[in-house]
């Protein structure tokens, strides 16, 4: 369903995006990996399919996991007839991740958004706002803006991966939406500029090859046994 259809005037926001954040907001910020870590696909369809029947059901009276919730949300996202960032926009956005001066990269990055369609211009905003309060507990989730980004610019942008060109702007993708969710007080709050520990003080790198198109999107590897073995005692027979 398109998605001004799911809007009014009174309402900007989706129902079903409201009652998602509300619920991830309310019990899922000390969880590790949201929105890393899949949730159960039979539990997210369920979600979907309960509010389709029902627009008043309460999550919490579910008792989903926390992890169901946010794949249902995100699969909002894909489910769309058309990115959340309209696919017209992605060039500028490119060509403004390459910026080499911070502050002109954000200035350039706040034009762009004010040429979303409004329903779209809203949506955006609530969405990255949210991240933003999501990145503000990585001590406990392990999530930080970087992390929400690698997770978030493909859905948010839906690219077509078979492209070259698509693989070779996958880095700089990322960093705009990085950007977005550092900087959410400064794009849609009339806020200051955050001053940012990461990587945001300088352009993202050009990817010249595929594979290092890719690098961006792996994420650290689950730990060997041999780093998790516990000590075994001494055998008594020796």
């Amino acid at each position: 369903v398109p998605l001004q259809n799911l809007v009014t005037p009174d309402r900007p926001i989706p129902l079903f995006i409201e009652k998602c954040v509300d619920y991830i907001e309310r019990t899922g910020l000390t969880t590790e990996g949201l929105y890393r870590v899949s949730g159960n696909k039979t539990d997210q369809d369920n979600i979907q399919k309960q509010f389709d029947q029902d627009h008043s059901i309460d999550f919490v009276a579910m008792d989903v996991a926390v992890n169901a919730v946010a794949g249902a949300l995100k699969a909002f996202f894909a489910d769309l007839p058309d990115p959340l960032i309209p696919y017209s926009l992605h060039p500028e956005l490119v060509e403004a991740a390459k910026i080499m001066d911070y502050m002109e990269r954000l200035q350039a990055l706040r034009e762009i958004v004010k040429k979303f369609p409004p329903v779209n211009y809203q949506v955006f905003k609530y969405i990255i706002t949210h991240l933003n309060r999501v990145s503000q507990h990585s001590k406990t989730t392990l999530m930080t803006a970087d992390n929400l980004s690698i997770c978030f610019w493909p859905t948010l942008m839906r690219p077509d991966f078979e492209n070259k060109d698509t693989l070779s702007t996958t880095k700089l993708n990322q960093a705009v939406i990085e950007s977005f969710i550092v900087q959410s007080d400064y794009f849609f709050h009339g806020g200051e500029v955050a001053e940012s520990s990461s990587s945001e003080g300088t352009p993202p790198p050009h990817c010249h090859n595929m594979v290092e198109a890719l690098l961006p999107l792996q994420l650290p590897p689950p730990l060997q046994p041999q780093q998790i073995q516990h000590t075994l005692p001494p055998d008594p027979l020796i």
